[in-house]
Formats: C-alpha cells, structure tokens, sequence
C-alpha cells in the first residue's frame, strides 16, 4: 500500500516522512486525508450559500485565490460581481462572500493565509497588539491613529465597520 504524502496544494506526492511540500510549503497530508479534504471541498464548493455578507472586495484573480483557501477550508463561498456602470470607469471589483454564520471563520482563515504569504504581518500583529509600532518599535496609546514617532497611521478609514 502507498504510505507516501500528498500536498493538498499543488498535489505533488513526498516519501512518508516529509512533513512540508517543498514547493508551496503547505503540510503534508496522508492518502486518506488527502482524499477526505478533497470530499469535504467539494462538498463546500456545492453548498448553496443562500443568505451572504461581504468577507472582502478586490480584483477577481485576487478573489478567486481567496475563494480556493476558504473552500480548502471547508468554508461555501460565492463570488459575486455587480454589473457595474459598464463604462470601465467603475473597476472590475467583486465579492468574497459567505453565509453569515461563517464569517468569522473566513476572516480568521483568510488572515491566517495572509500571515504564510507574508510572516512579517505576524509579527506587526504581535507588536501593534502590544502598543507598540510595528514600524519603528515606539510604543503608542490606546487612542492613537498615528504613531508619534514616526507617523505611521494605526488606523485605516474604512475597516471600522
């Protein structure tokens, strides 16, 4: 019987003992797992999302990435686009949207995919959770929309809501 692992990702197959695919760094599944994540997948991509909130908006390439690692995660998610004015002036922006109920789940899965990308944002979480600039290491008050050293904004116009 093949023991060897399977990288859900790009699907290329390591000896047993090989934890992390070398290509795209995800872990490793066993053939079972592999073949369980896969059902439970295609399972999320034929779930009918009926009533949906916005998770986030941006360019469809950007969007359909998002959509594969929210769908990798067992999360239904839909990607809509409204017509728009259809004189170009108005972008190609669509939406990443779930049901409700798993909002919450796809915010903490799409952050946690952002912090592989890139693990600098882990530590600038870490840091501007302890009042300090994640920029420069200052530390800044609970109120602060700036960094008094350096300027730094703290807070962005439009994710408050």
């Amino acid at each position: 019987m093949n023991r060897n692992k399977v990288c859900p990702v790009c699907r290329t197959e390591y000896y047993p003992h090989i934890e992390k695919c070398s290509d795209c760094g995800a872990l490793l599944l066993s053939p079972e797992e592999f073949v369980r994540a896969q059902e439970e997948r295609k399972l999320a991509e034929e779930t009918v999302v009926g009533t949906v909130v916005k998770v986030l908006e941006g360019d469809l390439n950007w969007m359909s990435e998002l959509r594969t690692v929210l769908l990798d995660a067992g999360i239904p998610c839909n990607i809509q686009s409204d017509a728009g004015c259809r004189k170009g002036c108005c972008g190609n922006t669509v939406q990443l949207t779930v049901a409700p109920e798993d909002f919450k789940r796809a915010q903490e899965t799409i952050e946690e995919y952002l912090m592989e990308l890139d693990p600098d944002l882990r530590i600038a979480r870490e840091m501007f959770g302890k009042g300090k600039c994640p920029a420069c290491g200052s530390s800044f008050g609970p109120d602060a929309r700036e960094c008094p050293d350096c300027g730094l904004p703290l807070l962005i116009s439009g994710e408050e809501d």
